[in-house]
Order: structure tokens, then sequence, then C-alpha cells
């Protein structure tokens, strides 16, 4: 008769070991195995993109068990998954489970173990089972930081829009200058009567204004508001015949000197006669569609009873209420001085362009993260429509609209600044636009900046990262001149739809600037 005895039992690894005995034989139960797991560890960041370990591989020469998988569980023993293999765990996304630890193991068992269920504790299984090494995968937290943009108005303030010199004329020739004026500008310039001391042909010192309350333009023979002035600059010698005048002076500014103050000449009285105006110059004006214009100086002189030519001089587009070449009663300038003497436009010319050029301010304008406000090579959305074309930026969640120091919403004008906070995680992308005011629908913005780079948040100028956008939705004039353009046009959505797309302006007209004397944006982290 066989006696079974029970010599012991042992716990080791949470495997049960039997060892059995008769008086016939033995029998030595087989211990289980999970084999050696290698690979790891892995850290990864918890941002919401799938995050999966790869190259792990399992040693399985000594594998025992008729039963395997593999467990995922947290640092408490919870059992989280359980993928069958290799290629299933690979498959895993560890960025689900959010932040904290976790382990992976290869289990081998045998029928009929409890427990090993997700939900379980791995610290609760009974049965037979063995238990590989751990891999370790830490999921930290994903880096964040509060930031504030600032967008400040660079544009350095002109006083004139646009301004040219302009050439010497003969007697019986012209010239034409073309340039583009929008609804409000004035035209001007001045030209010398070469057979004089210091007289100058210009129109009344505010200039002529080109478009009436009608916003029609002004076209055709202006000549009646054109005068000729005396700078009062040089004592008046007799009109083509003065020693002293520019044809015949031995070197420049050698007539005597008059000390007085500009004065049209019909309220002179030197005892010397003069060829009426319209006997000597012709100035003609033609609009050549939109915001386009042609200016015709002509020297007809060769039909009055004073043959001269017009020396060098200068044109100039400005606004209402301004004189840029004199003021009637005043003193004349250094420039106006040599321009009217001598036929040397040189300061006067220089001057202009100093002060002439593009001035714009900027509108309310919106801002996203991770929700571009627009997107290049679509059709614009009516909410991007109306920022773009109307600096209406109440169709977005997140706005800028009020300059720093305002007490109220407005648009910031060269200087002033707007500025915007948020909070934002690693991987998190900034979009946003402001209106260009100067122009019928462009923005200047982003479509996306990152705001971390190797989980760092970001800091310092991005105005190089910045791009002009059209928004195709409305057709596009001259910048600054444009009837349709937000400081000219009559009410909202006036222009001619465009029914283009989103897309970059990169056929910029000569008057806007590089984008960095514009404006500049910094990000900073609070």
């Amino acid at each position: 008769m066989k006696t079974l005895k029970l010599l012991f039992t042992l716990f080791i690894f949470g495997t049960l070991i039997v060892s059995c005995s008769d008086d016939d034989n033995s029998i030595t139960p087989v211990q289980l195995n999970a084999g050696v797991l290698n690979g790891g560890p892995f850290t990864f960041t918890v941002d919401g993109t799938p995050d999966m370990v790869s190259g792990i591989t399992l040693d399985a020469s000594e594998l025992v068990g008729s039963n395997s998988g593999f467990v995922i569980t947290d640092d408490t023993g919870a059992i989280l998954g359980m993928p069958p293999t290799i290629e299933a765990l690979e498959g895993v996304d560890f960025d689900a489970a959010g932040t904290g630890i976790c382990l992976i193991y290869h289990v081998v068992y045998e029928g009929g173990l409890q427990g090993l269920e997700t939900g379980m504790n791995l610290n609760n299984l009974s049965g037979e089972y063995d238990l590989s090494n751990s891999i370790m995968v830490t999921r930290n937290a994903n880096p964040s930081a509060s930031f504030t943009v600032t967008i400040e108005n660079v544009i350095t303030p002109k006083t004139y829009f646009s301004s040219g010199p302009t050439e010497g004329i003969p007697p019986g020739a012209s010239v034409t200058y073309s340039f583009n004026a929008g609804i409000g500008h004035y035209l001007n310039f001045a030209t010398m009567l070469g057979q004089s001391n210091d007289l100058f042909f210009a129109p009344y010192e505010n200039g002529i204004e080109l478009y009436d309350e009608n916003r029609v333009a002004l076209t055709g023979d202006i000549t009646n508001l054109v005068t000729l002035w005396d700078a009062g600059t040089e004592v008046n010698e007799e009109p083509g015949v003065g020693p002293n005048q520019a044809p015949r002076q031995p070197e420049p500014n050698t007539g005597m000197d008059e000390n007085g103050t500009v004065e049209s000449l019909e309220n002179i009285s030197d005892g010397f006669m003069y060829p009426e105006v319209a006997e000597m110059i012709r100035v003609e004006l033609s609009h050549d569609g939109g915001t386009e214009f042609t200016l015709t100086i002509n020297n007809i002189s060769d039909m009055s009873g004073l043959t001269s030519p017009f020396a060098p001089g200068a044109w100039v587009i400005h606004g209402d209420g301004i004189a840029p070449f004199f003021m009637e009663g005043m003193p004349s300038s250094v420039g106006l001085e040599r321009m009217a003497e001598d036929g040397n436009n040189e300061m006067t010319a220089m001057e202009l362009n100093q002060n002439s050029g593009y001035v714009s301010p900027f509108a309310p304008g919106a801002f996203g993260i991770n929700s571009p406000v627009f997107e290049e090579g679509v059709a614009a959305t009516m909410a991007f429509e109306a920022l773009a074309e109307d600096a209406d930026p109440s169709g977005y969640d997140n706005i800028f609209n009020t300059p720093v120091g305002a007490s109220g919403p407005g648009p910031i004008f060269p200087g002033d600044v707007f500025s915007f906070d948020f909070t934002a995680e690693n991987g998190d992308i900034l979009s946003f636009a402001t209106m260009l005011g100067q122009s019928n629908d462009w923005v200047v913005g982003s479509e996306g900046i990152s705001l971390f780079e190797n989980g760092m948040p970001i800091s310092g100028d991005i105005t190089l990262e910045l791009h002009i956008y059209d928004s195709g939705t409305e057709v596009d004039q001259y910048p600054g001149a444009g009837a349709d353009q937000a400081p000219r046009q009559s009410g909202p959505d006036t222009g001619a739809a465009e029914n283009g797309l989103v897309m970059e302006e990169i056929d910029l007209p000569e008057n806007i600037p590089a984008i960095e004397n514009l404006v500049r944006v910094t990000i900073t982290v609070n």
C-alpha cells in the first residue's frame, strides 16, 4: 500500500512549490520561471501625445509555465492591463494613464490562478505563478507656464504720405509724376522760376485737396490752384536780366539778402512786370483709376513775355492742415531758400523723403491656443473676415482690444502696445492676428508658434516668426490710400469681394516697411 507523505510547502516569489514522496517513488514538481525582461526604463511626458514603449525583449531560455502573458501595474500593484504579447504591449498608450509610475512584468502560471484580472492587485494573486523582473515606466506631468505677449506698434510716425523730387523743365517741355493718394489727401509741389531771384510756383501752403466731398477725384487743368510766390530771401531784380538770377549768377546765393517772408507775388510791389501765372505754367491732373494720379507740369513760358526754365523742385502728398514747403507770412526755411534762389532741391527732397511713408494703426485682434485664428490656404471664416476687414474680433473667444494704459477698446498707434496673458503646456501652439489698419484685409500674425522648446517655455522677441497675411476676402487697394480701407470706408464690409484664400502676402507694395519696422512682438514667462 502506497503512503503519500507531505514533506513541506514553500512559497518562493509567489510560486507554490510542492515536494512529495511515498514508499515506492518520489515526484518533484517543476518550478515555474517567468524569464527575464530586457529594455527600458522608460520616461514619458503626459501631454496628450501617445507614448509607447519599444525595444522590449524576453529572455525565455529558462521559461517554465503552462500559460503566459504580460501585466502592467501601477506602483501599488494595481493591475492596469494585461497585453498578451510583446506586440500588444508595445501598442499600449501610456500617456492615457496620466502621471505616475507603471511596472511591466512577464507572468507564467498554471490553471486555477485567481486574481489575475484588470482592477485587481498583483499582490493578491492566489495559485501557481511566477513573475519576471519589472520594467519601470515613469509618466511625468507636462511642463506648463504662464505667458504674456506684448504687441507694440513700432512704425515711425511720418508727416507726409509720399514725396519725390521734380526735374528741371526747359521752356516748351513738360514732366509727369505718378502717385497714389486717398480721400483726405492733398497734393503740393514747388518749382523755381529760373529767371528770378527767389520766385517759385506752388499751390497755396496747405496744398490741393484731391477728392471732393462726394469722394470724387479732382482732374483736369488745375493751374488756377497754383500761384507764383516770393520766398522773401533775396532782393528781386528785373526778371530775366538780373545778374544774381540763376542763369547769370557766378555762384549760388550771391544776391542781396531780403530778410522777408514768403508772400504771393500778387502782394509784392517790386516795380517789375511779370506775365500771368497761366501764361507761364500749365498744371494738369489725371485720375488713372483706383488711387493712382498723374501730375503733369508744363512749362509754357516760351509763349509768354518771360521765357524761363523751371528749376528742380519737389512734390509731396499729405493730410489736411499741413504746410510742407512754407507758411504765408512766415520766413522761408533753408531748404526752400536754396530751392527758390538756386534751384537746389537736395535738402527739401531729402527732408520730405525722411518724413514720408506708410503709417498705420493695428486693430484689436484675437489669439488661440491650439486653435488657430486663421488657416493658410483655405477660405477665411466669417470671424476672420470681420477681424481682417473691419477690425472686429468679436467672433473669437480670446481677444485683445484695449491698448495698455487706455481706458477702453481701440487700436494701437505708433508707440502703443497691446498685451494679453494665457497659460499653456508643453506642446501647445499660439496663433494670433491683428489687422493692419491701413489695408483692406491684411493682418499681421502667425498661424502657429510653438510655446516650448525641448520642454522649456520660450521667451523673447518673436517678431521674425510673424508674417503679413491677406485674408482673401476683399480686393486690395494701395495701402494707406484705398477708399474701402478702414480709415476711409463709408461702412463695414464695403470693398469688392475677392473670394480668395488666406495666404501670406509676399508681393507687397513698395511703401510697406519690413515686418520688424511695423511691429515688435515679445513673449515673456511670468
